[in-house]
C-alpha cells in the first residue's frame, strides 16, 4: 500500500477503535489504472482523508469477504 498513514496505528490503541470516528469508507478501482485503486475515508466531522491502495488489497479483501478466510 502507498501512501498509507500509519501515524494513527499504535500498540495502545485497538484497530477497532479506528473505525470509531469513521462515517463512510469507499474503495474505487479502475481498469484503466489496474496497479491501484483508490480509498476514500470520511471521518465525524467531514475530514476526508485519500489513500492509493494496491491491486494486492483490495484483491485479498475480495477474497476474504468472498470466502470468509481470516
Amino acid at each position: 500500500m502507498r501512501g498509507t498513514r500509519m501515524d494513527n496505528v499504535s500498540p495502545e490503541r485497538p484497530h477497532a477503535d479506528l473505525l470509531d470516528d469513521v462515517r463512510n469508507l469507499q474503495i474505487t478501482y479502475s481498469r484503466l489504472r489496474p496497479g491501484a485503486g483508490t480509498c476514500f475515508v470520511e471521518h465525524v466531522g467531514s475530514r476526508i482523508e485519500v489513500y492509493e491502495v494496491d491491486r494486492f488489497l483490495i484483491e485479498q479483501m475480495i477474497e476474504h469477504l468472498v470466502h470468509g478466510e481470516a
